[in-house]
C-alpha cells in the first residue's frame, strides 16, 4: 500500500506525494535537569516529569510531469510552511492516532530530469502520540469504571445540572448553575465555562487540582447531576 501523511487537513495523495518507505517511530525522551555538585560523586537528578519534542521524518517522492519541479516543489512549500502554530499529523503507518507538529523547514528536493522529486520532510512534533479514539466523548453513569491504555490524561469533562464528580482520587463539586447547557470542565487548559460564558466560579476543585484519568482501570462517580460525558484525550509516547 501506497504510504501517505495528512497534514494540516490536507492530503499527500493530493499533491502526488508518497512515502517512500516506512518511516521511524520516535519516541519522546524525558526532560531530566541534572546537577554537578564539586567533591559529590554522581549528579544530583531532577526529573521534571516532561517530556521532548520529538522529530517525525518521511522519505517522499512525487510525481513533478503535469507542472514541472519547480511549480510543483513551490506548491509542496505552500502547504507545509503556511499553518500557524502546531498542526495535525498523521499517516496510514498508525492510522490509530496522530500527533501535533510544526514544518519549518529545510526543504531539499532532489530533481529527477524536472519531471520526479525526493525529499526527506521532518516535522518538529509535541511528544504525545494522540489516540483517536480518545476524541470520542464517553457518556458516564455513576458507578462505571473506564480504562485508560496510555499515559496518565487530561480530559475534557461535560456535566449538567449540579453535583459532585469523582474521577478516581479527583472530585469536582458544581454549584448554583442554571440553565440546561452543560458546563465544561477543561483540565488540560485549567478552565471552566458554559455556553460563553466563564463559570470558574461555580467549580470547586478539591485541592485545587483539575482531574487526570490516570493509567489503567478508573471508577467514576457522581451524584446530583443528570449527564456526564467525558473526551478522555488517551495518549501515549
Amino acid at each position: 500500500m501506497r504510504g501517505y501523511f495528512i497534514f494540516a487537513s490536507k492530503d499527500s495523495r493530493d499533491y502526488r506525494i508518497g512515502i517512500e518507505k516506512c518511516p521511524t517511530y520516535p519516541v519522546a525522551q524525558r526532560v531530566i535537569e541534572k546537577t554537578t555538585v564539586s567533591g559529590r560523586s554522581g549528579d544530583l537528578v531532577f526529573d521534571t516529569g516532561a517530556y521532548a519534542n520529538v522529530t517525525q521524518e518521511y522519505e517522499i517522492y512525487f510525481n513533478a510531469k503535469q507542472m514541472g519541479l519547480s511549480p510543483t516543489a513551490g506548491c509542496l512549500a505552500q502547504w507545509l510552511q503556511s499553518g500557524r502554530g502546531y498542526q495535525r499529523l498523521e499517516d496510514n503507518y498508525r492510522p490509530d492516532s496522530y500527533r501535533m507538529a510544526l514544518f519549518t523547514g529545510p526543504l531539499d528536493i532532489n530533481n529527477w530530469m524536472n519531471l520526479y522529486g525526493r525529499a526527506t520532510l521532518q516535522f518538529d512534533c509535541q511528544p504525545q502520540r494522540w489516540l483517536k479514539l480518545g476524541e470520542q466523548a464517553i457518556s458516564i453513569t455513576s458507578g462505571q469504571t473506564i480504562y485508560n491504555p496510555g499515559m496518565p490524561s487530561e480530559p475534557l469533562i461535560e456535566v449538567v445540572g449540579n453535583g459532585t464528580l469523582n474521577i478516581g482520587k479527583y472530585t469536582i463539586t458544581i454549584k448554583d448553575i442554571t440553565g440546561t447547557g452543560p458546563v465544561s470542565i477543561d483540565s488540560e487548559a485549567k478552565d471552566a465555562w458554559q455556553g460563553m460564558n466563564n463559570a470558574n466560579g461555580n467549580v470547586q476543585l478539591e485541592n485545587h487540582q483539575y482531574p487526570i484519568i490516570q493509567s489503567g482501570e478508573v471508577e467514576i462517580t457522581y451524584t446530583g447531576f443528570t449527564s456526564v460525558s467525558i473526551t478522555p484525550r488517551w495518549w501515549t509516547l
